[in-house]
């Protein structure tokens, strides 16, 4: 069975590594959850920590990929980027299965900043070498594979190819089942995106999105990245249509602010 979590490539058992990891966790249960002021200090103090471990050069960019993600939720592109652009610097030689893996997580992040800005070409093109690095972990990338699937699914159902979109979505859940993590809300993500394949219309794409988002709210809370980042797809979509009343709707439906 693969492993879930990242941070189970971590194998020492010292007590210094049983702490980053509580921090982490604890970082990335703040994550979760909105409280992004929190996670930006646990993430600062298990920095400082990770250089000190064993298995230093995974704990210290496995942070360094948990405050990019922190500042694209708080807006700040720039610092994502930078901080993931470091990573990609540091990983891009090695050869270690869980440095590969981190060195894909990292460009999956780099393809929604590039999403955001509607740069598809860039977006594909990280999530297309995130798969290649992933499929060359072999099993232990397994789960990480599925996921980089249904970023690259949502990448193309932008642009309006369900087709594509669907054959990556429905592998990506396949793949998830077979490595026992069908539980997971990462599999109903893969199964909503399935379902948006297939809907024939635009009018009805926006009322199936629109309801993806409040069965993602409903498992993951509503003040999640990834729902921030569903409404912020909604709106685009919206703003295309010229539907300004809506969006305001959207907005203050979903407590999110789209600027």
């Amino acid at each position: 069975m693969s492993k879930q979590r990242l941070t189970d490539a971590m194998e020492s058992t010292d007590a210094e590594t049983r702490m980053w990891k509580s921090r982490f966790t604890a970082a990335r249960g703040a994550y979760a959850t909105g409280n992004f002021k929190q996670g930006e200090d646990l993430l600062a103090q298990a920095l400082e920590q990770g250089k000190h471990l064993p298995e230093k050069d995974f704990a210290v960019n496995t942070c360094l990929v948990g405050q990019a993600a922190n500042a694209l939720a708080l807006g700040d592109m720039e610092k994502a980027r930078n901080k993931l652009n470091e990573v990609v610097r540091t990983l891009s030689s090695r050869s270690e299965p869980a440095l590969k893996e981190l060195h894909a997580v990292a460009l999956r992040f780099l393809a929604e900043i590039a999403s955001q800005k509607q740069d598809y070409d860039a977006a594909e093109q990280y999530l297309q070498e995130a798969c290649r690095l992933l499929e060359t972990v072999g099993v232990a990338g397994a789960v990480q594979l599925a996921y980089a699937m249904s970023d690259l699914a949502t990448v193309y159902l932008k642009q309006g190819d369900s087709h594509d979109a669907g054959e990556l979505v429905l592998s990506a859940m396949e793949l998830l089942t077979t490595t026992h993590q069908s539980d997971t809300t990462e599999y109903e993500r893969a199964s909503l995106l399935y379902n948006l394949c297939h809907v024939e219309n635009e009018k009805e794409f926006l009322g199936a999105l629109e309801d993806s988002i409040q069965k993602m709210e409903y498992r993951k809370g509503s003040k999640h990245p990834s729902i921030v980042r569903a409404v912020r797809w909604l709106v685009q979509v919206l703003r295309e249509r010229g539907e300004e009343e809506k969006i305001a709707e959207v907005e203050e439906k979903f407590g999110v602010k789209v600027v």
